[in-house]
Formats: structure tokens, sequence, C-alpha cells
């Protein structure tokens, strides 16, 4: 029996941004002794290695999740190998205006327009010093919404050589639908100025791109053909604008959509960008709900695998399913 889905509908009768800090305060607990969530999950190892760096598994946490680093501990006793936390920012931004979330129950998917809302770079980097961490760590880093176009790129740079140190990898977030200009960092220009950048520093940390669902495959394409040996991957996708095919009240909302209906695509593009740059490391963010499907995006080039609207729909021990189906197949 699915205890969950049981009481999943008490749970979405609630505002979902209240419900995510309900959530949020949970973990928060247990942030410092996170031993005792793992006594009871109790869930599978699955070691890999992925650009030096050992995965205790490479299903991880989606930026989004943990925004501010208070609970990334938790999150790894429930049997995450990785959480990346994030976006933040430069300066601590508030977002959108209320309200910014919205289920799509009968899609399985969620739509926000959140805008980045964080509480700075220095504030999350004090956390994580504060509190050492007991899994990997990604830390996703996305410009303010109040930075200049050609700005951008330079405050890129010095954000990633400040964070560097504390963090396992850092992710550039230059595709989020929800906050004006981000998506332009993937111009033709923008990527080789930040090409350009990041080749004049030795960064202590692996660094990957986090492009967006919407992009034609010819796009994506010659995105990853412009991206140098100083940015190991890419994280495919970040949300979505596209409501093809949606049937939930709420599918006119704007933001961007997260959750199943993106699996296939980013799945697609996954395999596109695995055969094209067999070289560049893959980490898959978009509509995971199951242990097949993490199954399938590993098969099909992926390093890693990310959720978080699969937690919102299956639940917490999402995580454990999926690291128990990985390790029992690979005992066969």
């Amino acid at each position: 029996m699915n205890l969950y889905k049981l009481i999943r509908p008490v749970i979405f009768s609630m505002d979902p941004e209240t419900d995510h800090h309900l959530v949020s305060f949970l973990l928060k607990l247990f942030n410092k002794n996170p031993q005792v969530i793992r006594n009871i999950v109790a869930s599978e190892k699955n070691n890999t290695e992925v650009a030096g760096i050992k995965f205790d598994s490479p299903i991880g946490i989606a930026a989004g999740f943990d925004k501010n680093g208070q609970f990334y501990n938790s999150l790894g006793a429930l049997g995450a190998g990785f959480v990346e936390i994030g976006s933040v920012t430069r300066r601590k931004q508030a977002g959108n205006p209320k309200k910014r979330i919205f289920r799509l129950a009968q899609d399985e998917a969620i739509i926000n327009r959140m805008g980045l809302n964080n509480d700075g770079l220095k504030t999350v980097v004090k956390r994580l010093k504060k509190v050492a961490p007991t899994t990997k760590i990604g830390l996703s880093i996305a410009t303010n919404h109040d930075t200049p176009e050609e700005e951008m790129v330079s405050q890129i740079i010095e954000d990633i050589k400040y964070s560097q140190n504390y963090c396992d990898y850092v992710a550039i977030n230059m595709s989020c639908p929800n906050q004006e200009g981000i998506m332009n960092l993937q111009s033709k220009e923008n990527i080789s100025k930040l090409t350009w950048a990041l080749e004049k520093y030795d960064f202590s940390v692996p660094i990957f791109c986090k492009l967006g669902h919407d992009l034609s495959e010819q796009e994506l394409v010659y995105i990853c053909s412009q991206l140098t040996n100083k940015i190991t991957g890419v994280i495919l996708t970040n949300t979505s604008n596209s409501r093809e095919n949606l049937t939930s009240k709420n599918k006119f909302e704007h933001g961007g959509l997260s959750g199943r209906p993106l699996f296939s695509k980013s799945l697609k593009l996954t395999k596109l960008i695995h055969q094209k740059f067999p070289d560049k490391k893959i980490i898959f963010s978009g509509g995971v709900f199951s242990e097949s499907e993490a199954e399938l995006a590993l098969k099909n080039g992926a390093d890693l695998v990310q959720l978080y609207t699969g937690i919102i729909y299956e639940g917490p021990f999402l995580i454990r399913k999926i690291n128990k189906y990985l390790y029992e197949s690979k005992e066969k």
C-alpha cells in the first residue's frame, strides 16, 4: 500500500507554496542530524563516479527544492546521491508576486513562476560552511533580475570563483523562463562570451550549463558545440513554456512547466547530445516519476538523474524505490 497516495489529497488541498514551506520546515529539523532519517529510510547505495566526483547514487534532487541550502543533508538521507541548491543569485531577491505555483494534477505537472526567490549567495555559502554536507552538493547560480545583459557573464564568473570551494559542482542557470533576461544567456553572442571568459580560469569544481527544454535540436547542438573543455557538461532540461497536450485547468498559467509532460523530449535531447558529444557529461532533469524512467534516462546517455516534481506526485520514498531498483538490476 502506498501511504503517500492515500494522504496526497490532503496535501494537495493546501496551497502548493504553503505545502513546500511545511515540508521544508520538517526537513530543516534534521539537517544537522540526518542519520535519524537515514535509519528510517535505509536506501540502497549505487556508487557512481562522474567528473571525478564519487556519488552514493546517480539519483539526486534538482534545483528549486532546497533553494537556500537549508535541508540538503535531510534530502541526502532520503537516498539522494546529490542535492542541487538554488538557483542562488548574488543578492537576495524576493521573486515574483504570489500566487506563483500551480498544480496540474491531471497532467502530473507543476507550473511555477517563482522568479528565483532566494536568500543570496553569501547567506547560502555561510550555511554550507556551518553545516558540513553529508551528500554531494551542486550549486546552481543565476544572475539577479536587474543585472544588465552585458554584465551577466562577468557576474557568473565572479560568483563561481566565490562559491567553488563550498560545493562539488556548479550549475549555471541560463534557461530559467521565470526571470526576464536569463534565457538570453543561450544566445550565440552570450555563449561565446561565457566560454571565452571561462577559458581564463582554472576552477576547482566541474561546471555544468542548464539548458532550456524549448530549444530546438539544432539550437541545442549548436550550443553544445561551443562548450569548451572548461564546461564539464549540461543539465537537460529546465522547465518549459510549452502547453502542448495539457488538460488541467491551470494549464494557461504563466510560468515554467515541470513534470511528466517533459520526459519524452528531455529523453530525446539527452540521447541526441550523448551521441553528438560523448565526452560531455549529462545530468537528466525532466519528468522522472518511476524506476523505469530513471533507468531509461541513464541508458540513453545521462550520467546522473534529478528528481523534483516526481517527488511531489509520488512521494519522498521515490528516491529509495529507484535506488533499490537500480541496485537489484545491477546485481542480476
